[in-house]
């Protein structure tokens, strides 16, 4: 008996359970599939960034806000990003694989496409686990998160864009406040407030005052040395009057007890309420994991190019298909929306032309002869 051979395959003859194939390939797999993943989360996140940033630079978004935002949105995006990035992954590193002659090698050895398939599980079935729980439960979670910071930011929203040098507005129009200074202390210089009241208008000038918050988180702006006009426009019988202290409430956004957005409901709720457009959103965070599973079969069939086809071996082909099918993906979405085609149908047929895509490819790579082989086999 040949020493080497026993000691290949293991005490008693067994085969190890994770062999040179399966460390070769899910080695180069992760390391290639983390670069392509960080670089398509920075873009992506580097655009939601900025949307965020102008709206922070608006007042919109306070400082604190802006960051914990930015985390939240790097969830998402990150459970977005790994159907494309797992696929784009294996068509790197089997396309290479297939240019550097060590696929042939492989092949001469007895390794097929189902051994591929079993090397690549090694990375594949941890990225779908994965893929699975931040579509179904972090995704939700940080949108219902991110929701809350808005919410909460919306409160001082008005106070937090106040610009002085320019007439600022709150509550649709019905309070204008301008302030020809202001430092960091909140302390304003030359002020002007125009109020609508019910029985009229209410316009104050002063020459200095200060902004002011209490404890039932509600903002004062508190003029002082100043004159307030009391009256309807177009009558004389205005109501003026001087004060050395006079306080005006900036009104914040109404309270409103709007239900959360479908991306903020959890999978369950989902579910529970089985309308169209719950179902719709739930088959957008079902495609997350399915993408993993069904790109990854696709991958290995498109992956296969001749040593001489360049180094982008099928790229432009992948990216056709990618972009055919996140289009297919959403407008079955949106007809599953309106109730133009059925369930079933809006959940399995993107699929279902990627299964016939893929066997399409290994029909043309092996030829008939392989699918009677193949038949026989599992017959």
């Amino acid at each position: 008996m040949n020493p080497q051979a026993s000691a290949a395959t293991g005490p008693q003859g067994r085969r190890p359970l994770f062999a040179v194939i399966d460390r070769m390939v899910a080695s180069e797999l992760a390391k290639t599939l983390f670069a392509i993943l960080l670089v398509l989360v920075v873009i992506i996140v580097s655009r939601k960034f900025l949307n965020i940033l102008a709206k922070a630079i608006e007042g919109e978004v306070s400082g604190d806000t802006l960051f914990q935002l930015l985390g939240l949105k790097t969830l998402s995006a990150t459970a977005v990003l790994l159907p494309p990035a797992t696929f784009m992954a294996i068509l790197t590193v089997i396309g290479r694989m297939y240019r550097d002659h060590e696929m042939a090698i492989l092949a001469s050895a007895g390794v097929g496409a189902s051994r591929l398939y079993r090397a690549l599980a090694w990375m594949a079935v941890p990225v779908f686990l994965l893929s699975g729980y931040l579509a179904l439960d972090v995704m939700p979670w940080s949108e219902q998160k991110a929701q809350a910071l808005m919410k909460k930011d919306e409160e001082s929203a008005d106070i937090r864009g106040i610009k002085p040098g320019r007439f600022n507005e709150f509550s649709s129009g019905d309070t204008v406040l301008y302030a020809e200074s202001m430092d960091d202390d909140n302390l304003m210089t030359n002020m002007f407030v125009q109020r609508r009241l019910d029985n009229g208008t209410e316009v104050t000038i002063a020459d200095h005052g200060h902004l002011q918050h209490t404890g039932l988180d509600e903002y004062f702006v508190v003029l002082n040395d100043g004159r307030r006009y009391q009256g309807k426009p177009g009558q004389a019988d205005y109501i003026v009057s001087e004060f050395g202290e006079y306080a005006v409430r900036i009104p914040g956004p109404e309270e409103e007890a709007a239900e959360l957005k479908r991306e903020a409901k959890s999978t369950l709720e989902l579910i529970r309420e089985w309308t169209p457009k719950e179902l719709a959103e739930l088959q957008k965070r079902l495609a997350v994991p399915l993408g993993v599973v069904f790109l990854t079969l696709l991958a290995v069939p498109l992956a296969r190019v001749a040593p001489r086809r360049g180094p982008y071996g099928n790229v432009f082909t992948a990216f056709l298909i990618y972009v055919v099918y996140e289009n297919l993906q959403k407008i079955s979405q949106g007809m599953l929306m309106t109730g133009k085609i059925p369930l079933w149908l809006s959940y399995s047929g993107i699929y279902t032309v990627l299964t016939a895509i893929t066997l399409g490819l290994f029909l043309k790579n092996l030829g008939f002869r392989w699918f009677i082989h193949l038949f026989k086999r599992s017959a």
